[in-house]
């Protein structure tokens, strides 16, 4: 049965062969022996088209794989970002050090902060010297602090970091950051418009209007124009 079966696919086969066969001859018998120069004319813009398309399609592929580096690029320097923050002694003490006299959730005004910034000891003891360097410093972290969210506000505006994981991971704290030194910001772009520009246009994008904070009172409300 299976030499039967053998025997009937090779016929087949040789059937096949002599139709291609014939039908390869017929057309290469349609070709002209000296070509038209109308022919010529339509085999070399054929020729083109076909070398427009490859090179359009390598260029197409090239666009499309060169974005998706840049995504993953941007996704993994973002990751990158992230983790030193979090693992970050010094962004710790920055935190530890802003709480000392500017606690969250609570308003951080420019009176506030620059009192806190020019503070001197009021006397030469150890206890008023420390109270003054606490309140230095915790200026010092308050503008710190803010410093670092334009600074990846600046990387979100110009595409080199990944703004929705971003947005996933520090929006709440950045907003209630933002939320408590609108009015201290507000007063900063007094004097300097361009101040904490790109972080105060991404609050306003992130910022979610008649959000409570821990304590029940209003939050993430809008920076005053002045």
């Amino acid at each position: 049965m299976s030499i039967g079966i053998a025997i009937g696919l090779i016929s087949v086969a040789v059937l096949i062969a002599d139709i291609g066969a014939e039908s390869l001859s017929q057309i290469y018998r349609r070709f002209p022996d000296s070509p038209s120069e109308r022919y010529k004319t339509f085999a070399g813009v054929a020729a083109t088209l076909v070398a427009i398309v490859s090179v359009a399609v390598g260029l197409i592929t090239f666009i499309l794989s060169s974005r998706a580096n840049r995504v993953a690029q941007r996704k993994q320097h973002t990751i990158s970002i992230l983790l030193e923050t979090r693992l970050s002694d010094r962004f710790k003490m920055l935190n530890v050090q802003r709480r000392a006299k500017f606690p969250e959730y609570h308003d951080v005004t420019f009176e506030d902060w620059n009192e806190a910034r020019l503070a001197q000891p009021e006397n030469t003891s150890l206890k008023a010297k420390r109270e003054a360097q606490r309140r230095n410093e915790a200026a010092d972290a308050v503008v710190t602090l803010l410093n670092y969210y334009e600074f990846l506000a600046v990387g979100i505006a110009e595409g080199d970091l990944d703004e929705t994981l971003l947005k996933r991971t520090l929006r709440g704290i950045m907003c209630n950051l933002v939320d408590d030194c609108r009015n201290l910001i507000c007063e900063m772009r007094k004097r300097n418009p361009r101040t904490y520009e790109n972080l105060a246009a991404l609050y306003e994008d992130w910022r979610r209007p008649g959000s409570k904070d821990i304590n029940g009172n209003e939050n993430e409300r809008a920076i005053p124009k002045g």
